[in-house]
């Protein structure tokens, strides 16, 4: 009850809601916050406990099977089995013994050392290229595969060692086999070989074909040609499709990878997936095309010397397959130089050597000046 003669200002009287100052919010952590963190721990304990051990649950922490054992720190029967020379003695001793033949253990054999240097060789150089035996459709046609790969291998690392040859028979095999070139030898080989300047293989547009081989080592190119048409793999340069002498580093060179080195040549490969095995999948077409070179040598000489083409020769209509041998035979078929005997046998007298319609070819032996750096890149 109030009293009328107390004060006026000490009538005091419900202030409105609104006007009420908010309450002061606690300055840490509110209690949602620390019961959250409580739980986390207990979870995390508890995970912990059962991923080490400590406590078991149906479905958690690693599966542990208790097997009743026997054998005690010295058991004279155990001891001699374990000892017996055989399983047939150890099958006297225990007859419950298992068969080590079901379980498959007598086919296990331990591999042998690999030697680091091979490692360290295999990923300089990259995969290598995968078995394939090139068999021509007809006789004719792997007559004319072997001859193809053997004149690349003898134009091109004459001078090398065998495994200097086996890696240029490798890149021709190796583009026989990828989609951006011809999927035949003798369209790998003279490829580009219609017009001077422009053929894959130097050998196949410079005029070098006009010499006459050595019979020694085309006799080599042509084993190392005939293993490598059978399937035998060089893995010394890899899946290489390119490679130039080390005298010279042609501009594409930078674009590719290079693999190996390999006597006088540098082996590349294609970047990419373009240069992994999976690329190598195009089919052997089997059906060899005329080999070339598809210019005559006197039409590459008179090129190269910048006369055009020599007047009388047959026009070149571009095409690699339908395109005729050459006037003079750049150099004899395999057939024509193998052995007619043994080591001591008679040799027969040679045959006098081919008489080129132009008197220049018949020179064999001798390079010109002119062609002295033939395949070096012109800078």
């Amino acid at each position: 009850m109030i009293d009328a003669r107390m004060k006026p200002e000490l009538h005091l009287t419900a202030r409105s809601a609104w006007l009420d100052p908010a309450a002061a919010r606690p300055a840490g952590p509110g209690r949602n916050f620390w019961a959250a963190l409580v739980a986390a721990v207990i979870v995390a304990s508890l995970a912990l406990a059962l991923s080490s051990g400590a406590a078991r649950a149906p479905g958690f922490g690693p599966h542990r099977i208790t097997v009743p054992l026997d054998f005690k720190p010295y058991d004279p029967t155990r001891w001699a089995v374990m000892n017996a020379g055989s399983y047939a003695d150890a099958l006297k001793i225990d007859p419950t013994l298992p068969d080590p033949g079901s379980i498959g253990y007598a086919d296990a054999a331990a591999q042998p050392p690999v030697d680091p240097a091979t490692l360290r060789d295999e990923a300089f150089v990259g995969p290598p290229a995968k078995s394939y035996a090139f068999k021509g459709l007809t006789a004719l046609d792997r007559e004319r595969a072997h001859y193809c790969l053997t004149a690349a291998v003898y134009y091109e690392a004459a001078s090398e060692s065998d495994d200097g040859m086996r890696g240029v028979a490798q890149v021709v095999l190796n583009r026989a086999r990828h989609p951006s070139f011809p999927n035949t030898i003798c369209g790998v080989v003279f490829q580009g070989s219609q017009r001077p300047g422009v053929c894959q293989f130097t050998f196949a547009c410079d005029g070098a074909m006009a010499r006459a081989p050595d019979k020694a080592i085309w006799l080599r190119a042509s084993r190392i040609a005939s293993a490598a048409l059978g399937g035998s793999v060089y893995p010394g340069v890899g899946l290489a499709t390119h490679y130039h002498t080390t005298a010279i580093w042609p501009r594409w060179g930078k674009s590719l990878v290079m693999t190996n080195i390999v006597g006088a040549h540098i082996f590349h490969r294609w970047r990419g997936r373009w240069g992994m095995p999976d690329a190598f999948r195009a089919p052997y077409l089997g059906h060899e095309p005329v080999p070339g070179p598809y210019l005559p040598v006197a039409g590459q000489l008179a090129a190269l010397r910048g006369g055009g083409a020599a007047a009388g020769l047959p026009p070149i209509d571009g095409a690699i397959l339908p395109a005729p041998l050459p006037g003079g035979a750049a150099a004899p078929m395999p057939q024509a130089m193998a052995q007619t005997g043994t080591a001591a046998a008679t040799p027969t007298p040679s045959a006098p050597p081919p008489a080129y319609t132009d008197p220049r070819l018949n020179q064999s032996g001798q390079i010109r000046e002119e062609f002295r750096k033939s395949g070096e890149w012109i800078r």
